[in-house]
This record gives C-alpha cells, structure tokens and sequence, in this order.
C-alpha cells in the first residue's frame, strides 16, 4: 500500500510543481516534529519570537536566541533599515524593492528564492544557528510568471514557530503548495492593488487557505491600505509599533489579524 509521502510526491509530479521528493514533508509540518522529538524539544521556548516590520515587504525576525532572520529587504530611503547585524538575509525575488540585501549588516548567510536570472526557484531547506528556514516555489502573478516572473515563498521555524513571507506572491495557492508550506503559525500577507502581489480580497482568500493562528498584512503603501483586507476578518488587533512579540503558547485561535504600525508607510 503506498505511503502518505509517495502519495504526496506523485500528486506534486502530476500537478506540474517542480518540487524534489525530500521537501515534501518539511520543518513546519507536523508528521516530521512528531517523527523527531529531539527537533521538537530542541524547539520549544516560552522566551517569545520578535518580528519587526520595517515598511514594504521587509521583515525582521529575531528568535529567543537572538537569531535576526532580515526577509526582503527593501531599498527605500524614507523607511527605517535595521540597525543591528543579520545573521540570515531571504529575498522572494529580484525586484530591487524586495533583495537590497547591502541592507543587511554583519556577516549574514544570503538566501536568493530565485536563480540569478530570475528564471528558476533555488532549492533551500536547510538549518541556521537555531533557525529552519525552507522555500516554496510560487508565481508573481496568475499566469504562471509570464508577466511578472516567479517568486519564492519562505518559511522559517522560530522557537516552534512556523512564519511564513509570501514575497510578491500574485495569485491564490493551490493546494500542493499548501502542503509544502506545512502548518503556518504568522502569516505576512502581502496586500496591493493586483498589479503587483494579490489584491486585498485575494489576500483575504490565501489567508483563510492558509489558516494561521496570525496574519500580517504588509506591502501597502497608502494611508487605510490594509483596510479591506482587514474587513474580511472578526478578530483585528492595530499596534501602535512596528513589532509584535509571541511564543507558541501565546498563539491565539485563528485567525487573528494583528495590523504593525510603520512610519511613512
């Protein structure tokens, strides 16, 4: 009888995802942390994840051990850039707003989610000081990429935290790619106009696909831009900053959308 991996694998072949079989049952899903008690143990802390954001796509995300994890950095100057060293620096794509990785200072290991070129996924899955950090190949729009290009999804573990950066992504997911990604705790949505990532009412479709305990909308640039994104959720916290602080223990029921503040967004 086959297994419940190859059963997985075959439905990723079928449907066309460029996926290898290793990837199917990753660092955020529940099969592999109750298969590997020891990732689990080693895992768990009531010390809370930080995420900071700092305008556009541009995230930073600091474990209980200090580990800052800088996703897409942006190359706007009327935005704050972090002060502090990176130990690990992602990029979605090769959009300049998304991959300054000179933003980043210190030493830090450089994830590109794209190929040089931009023609293809790279493959990472692979483990950083204390974070786990994986990549989920998506589009920059609804035509498989012929308009805008491919993007990269990325999913980090943090403290037993599973976060999840959709880049610029431009359309609804599709379920292989919904079980690539695993059982996502924060989600950082991006919210646009539909030119460049999915529009406010799509961004409310893709975050009920994915269900998470939190949501954070990000990527707008206008006064009340995450507004209806917003309006399609009960349960809405507004920070008057621009972190949020949370273990897993503190995760609430989803979906909670938690909206950070930046200055001249």
């Amino acid at each position: 009888m086959p297994t419940a991996k190859f059963i997985a694998v075959l439905w990723l072949l079928i449907s066309g995802t460029m996926i290898s079989p290793e990837r199917v049952f990753a660092f955020c899903h529940e099969l592999e942390v109750v298969s590997r008690p020891s990732v689990r143990l080693a895992a768990a802390s009531t010390r809370p994840v930080e995420i900071e954001w700092f305008g556009h796509a541009t995230f930073q995300i600091t474990s209980s051990k200090g580990t800052r994890i800088l996703a897409d950095p942006h190359s706007r100057s009327d935005l704050r850039w972090p002060a502090l060293d990176q130990h690990i620096v992602t990029t979605s794509h090769q959009h300049g707003a998304h991959s300054n990785i000179y933003m980043a200072k210190g030493n830090p290991v450089i994830f590109q989610g794209l190929t040089s070129g931009g023609e293809n996924w790279n493959r990472v899955h692979t483990t950083i000081r204390d974070v786990s950090v994986y990549t989920v190949p998506a589009y920059h729009d609804k035509s498989q990429g012929l308009q805008r290009g491919k993007n990269a999804i990325f999913v980090f573990r943090v403290d037993d935290v599973c976060i999840a950066h959709l880049g610029d992504l431009g359309h609804i997911l599709t379920p292989p790619q919904l079980k690539l990604m695993g059982k996502i705790d924060v989600l950082l949505v991006p919210v646009a106009g539909g030119m460049y990532t999915v529009t406010p009412t799509e961004a409310i479709e893709v975050t009920k696909q994915v269900n998470p305990r939190i949501a954070i909308p990000e990527h707008y640039w206008w006064e009340g831009g995450a507004d209806r994104f917003v309006a399609g959720f009960p349960r809405v916290k507004r920070s008057k900053g621009p972190i949020l602080k949370i273990s897993k223990q503190e995760l609430p029921s989803p979906i909670e959308i938690v909206v950070l503040s930046v200055g001249g967004q």
